[in-house]
């Protein structure tokens, strides 16, 4: 069932519309201290930012994701399923279970990140990015509300990473409890990865059942 609120709903996005998604991820990134000290050259991060989401949808672990939209494509999220033990697999097979494989400092950061994920099944949002003109417009909470009650459901805890001290509270409001503030080095931006653990499901007003 697709999630509503007031004149939007929550939808997944096939692969084909998926440049779509890349452009809003780009636009809404633009000011994240992770990207302006990925992309700290102004003129070109919109479309620097818009390749590398490109690249990053179409490329990089893709059989393992889902994309979910507002219906008026304000809002859009990236979010995959983690199995720990295909995780496992892929670690002893040599393939690193990264957002991004080349070398480079920006892969070590985000490879560094990734050992904070929690050690068993989970639910994992990549990114979520809403247009800058529907920012405090309810966009996000409805998506990423859509993408929790998934979780709900699967029984899985869900988690992100943060590092835009800002969006902190607003994860707050929505169950997720913040760990500790990390900094892979003085020059790059600080994180804080953030877990919700699953809630009860409700079915019908007749109490709490387990999630499926």
């Amino acid at each position: 069932m697709l999630s509503k609120h007031k004149d939007v709903s929550v939808e997944r996005v096939e692969v084909e519309d998926w440049g779509v998604v890349a452009r809003v991820l780009a636009e809404a990134f633009a000011e994240d201290p992770v990207f302006l000290w990925a992309m700290p050259k102004a003129s070109t991060r919109l479309a620097d930012a818009t390749a590398f989401f490109t690249f990053y949808l179409r490329r990089v672990n893709a059989q393992h994701r889902e994309v979910f939209a507002t219906s008026d494509r304000s809002a859009v999220a990236v979010v995959s399923s983690v199995v720990l033990s295909d995780v496992q697999t892929s670690e002893r097979s040599g393939e690193p279970p990264t957002l991004m494989k080349a070398t480079s400092s920006v892969a070590d950061y985000f490879r560094w990140i990734e050992t904070f994920r929690p050690q068993v099944d989970h639910r994992y949002l990549e990114f979520i990015g809403i247009l800058p003109a529907y920012h405090s417009k309810g966009r996000g909470s409805v998506l990423l509300g859509h993408l929790l009650a998934m979780a709900d459901r699967q029984g899985l805890p869900f988690w992100c990473w943060s590092s835009n001290r800002r969006n902190l509270p607003y994860y707050d409001r929505l169950g997720f409890v913040a760990g500790p503030e990390l900094r892979y080095s003085d020059e790059t931006p600080a994180v804080t990865p953030l877990l919700r653990e699953p809630k009860p499901v409700v079915i019908d007003g007749l109490g709490d059942v387990a999630g499926c």
